[in-house]
């Protein structure tokens, strides 16, 4: 009886063995004719969309190195084994902070010792991209500029956290150009007053490497008016510096001082058009709404989810901060007039020391003192949800309706988004894996008038608290939900793709390349425009609210924030 149990035992694990290979010999029967459709796909869609020139780039960071053939292992890999893209994510940052704890918090981190390594690079690490990789969520676009795209890098089933023209958005010369072009096409279109008012995201602004707008500013600063005006009114405008400047450096309000040495560098407006610079000069608004006699801004994330067609959303909740110093339209401080969060962290610090230098004393401990400056800045930030605005305005008697942030101020929010984005988005390149992670500033007057002060990419996520921490960690969760959502949906599409072609190459033996028609061509074309597939979803609890998505139709594609009259 024993015997016998044993022998069937045997043989069922022989016949399961035998079941398993055959069904592994199935699966992976046309294994080569994928590779080829895989890798001809690839090339199809570097060809018609986003494909730069390779060039060397120096970074700070030791990355990973690809294989040549890379995306076609990689995406051949995902086609046979759906749920890697269906079910999970694979991902990994090379940059230590909230953000990488987040993904290693959620997510499958494939290359958790990746990071930034600056001092021993005689010693680069040996990592190779893992095929299983899906969302790559760098803090440099090393694998856009380093790497072959379609080949190395940025495969058909992989999505990416990065566009490459960002600038667009995020130099503050770029985008005040953008804004002044938009403005200028809007009104040869004759579109309306009200359209342009609305359409308007940011204040005036002279850009002095203009030459005709800076003899304007230069003419007008060494003005009487201008004297009387700031006699009365203080500071009229803040020097901004154009180019990959954040962080609060390059800002300066332009006290006495500070226009005297302007004066000196363009000559009082005589060399300007000969002195290279990317400064621009922002009018400064004066008026800024107070909390507890301090200037406050506050901070919308927002993400462009794809640019083939551009979908984009933003972050429900929102970082206000108030200034370190409290405002006086007269106050040289600069901490009165600037709430940047890195100028707030230099002031506490500073304060500190000359604190520390008053105490004469050689037993103060640096981690204590950080955990001061963090524990003093955590009380200049007021809350994630601009709720609790709403609630001071309403017992200030600012406003009368309940339903104000809902109504009035989150429509205006999002429409001025949505504006910049149209007035930048002829600079993107068109390509369903990219997209960008961004923080519009905005300021409110006391009138209750909105402006962008400026936008950023990679912007800083905070770490100063439990609660912001965990704050941090749930955006990062929501935006790879929406990645994700796409990315599963067009590998869906591209599931019947290949499957198509694979019939075709059986059928007729013929080279993938031949069996490529016009209509085959369409097909893919349509197949790589990002959309939701019935099915995919974004989770209902996702904090981020749909910004814009060309994928309607009129006034839809922009909530109907938009009229028609203002379209073109």
């Amino acid at each position: 009886m024993f015997v016998n149990t044993i022998t069937l035992l045997i043989s069922f694990i022989f016949i399961y063995s035998l079941g398993h290979v055959y069904m592994t010999r199935v699966t992976y029967i046309n294994k080569g004719n994928v590779e080829i459709v895989i890798g001809f796909l690839n090339q199809f869609i570097s060809q018609n969309y986003y494909s730069p020139e390779a060039f060397t780039k120096e970074f700070n960071t030791i990355l990973v190195q690809p294989q040549h053939d890379y995306c076609i292992k990689s995406d051949t890999y995902k086609y046979y084994h759906p749920e890697v893209i269906m079910n999970d994510t694979y991902t990994f940052r090379e940059y230590r902070g909230v953000v990488k704890d987040a993904l290693q918090q959620y997510f499958f981190d494939v290359l958790p010792n990746v990071y930034l390594h600056r001092k021993n690079k005689d010693k680069p690490h040996q990592f190779k991209l893992p095929l299983k990789l899906t969302l790559p969520f760098t803090y440099y676009d090393q694998l856009i500029h380093q790497f072959k795209v379609g080949q190395q890098s940025l495969c058909l089933f992989q999505n990416y956290n990065h566009l490459p023209q960002r600038s667009s958005l995020s130099h503050k010369n770029k985008l005040m150009t953008n804004q002044m072009n938009y403005l200028r096409v809007l009104r040869q279109n004759g579109v309306d007053a009200d359209c342009i008012a609305n359409a308007t995201y940011l204040p005036k602004t002279y850009r002095l490497f203009n030459e005709n707008e800076c003899l304007q500013f230069f003419t007008y600063i060494n003005s009487q008016q201008y004297e009387d005006k700031i006699k009365t009114d203080g500071p009229q405008f803040i020097i901004k510096m154009g180019k990959e400047v954040h962080r609060g450096r390059g800002i300066n309000m332009l006290f006495p001082q500070e226009k005297e040495e302007l004066n000196k560098k363009f000559d009082k407006g005589e060399l300007c058009g000969s002195v290279k610079t990317f400064k621009v000069a922002q009018q400064y608004i004066g008026n800024p709404l107070l909390y507890k006699g301090h200037k406050i801004e506050f901070r919308v994330y927002w993400i462009l989810a794809s640019t083939n067609p551009i979908i984009a959303y933003a972050y429900d909740k929102t970082l206000i901060r108030r200034c370190i110093y409290p405002f006086d339209k007269f106050s040289l401080l600069k901490g009165a007039h600037v709430c940047n969060t890195a100028i707030v962290k230099s002031t506490l610090k500073k304060m500190q020391n000359e604190d520390d230098d008053d105490n004469d004393s050689d037993e103060n401990d640096d981690d204590d003192n950080n955990d001061e400056i963090n524990s003093q800045e955590d009380t200049l930030f007021i809350d994630w949800k601009l709720d609790h605005l709403q609630e001071i305005l309403l017992k200030e008697g600012k406003i009368q309706n309940k339903e104000w942030l809902q109504n009035e101020l989150l429509p205006k929010v999002d429409r001025m988004i949505i504006h910049a984005i149209k007035s930048t988005q002829h600079t993107f390149a068109k390509d369903s894996k990219l997209g960008e992670f961004f923080a519009a500033d905005f300021l409110l007057t006391d009138e209750l008038d909105l402006h962008i002060m400026e936008i950023n990419y990679n912007p800083q996520t905070l770490n100063t608290t439990e609660s912001r921490r965990q704050q941090h960690f749930k955006m990062v969760y929501d935006m790879v939900d929406i990645s994700n959502a796409y990315l599963r949906s067009r590998y869906m599409r591209f599931q019947r793709i290949v499957e198509k072609l694979l019939k075709e190459l059986e059928e007729k033996k013929q080279k993938v390349k031949d069996l490529i028609t016009n209509q085959i061509g369409q097909e893919i074309h349509k197949a790589y425009v990002d959309r939701l597939e019935q099915g995919i979803s974004i989770s209902s609890n996702n904090l981020f609210r749909l910004l814009m998505d060309e994928n309607l139709e009129g006034t839809k594609i922009y909530k109907d924030l938009i009229q028609e009259k203002c379209l073109i």
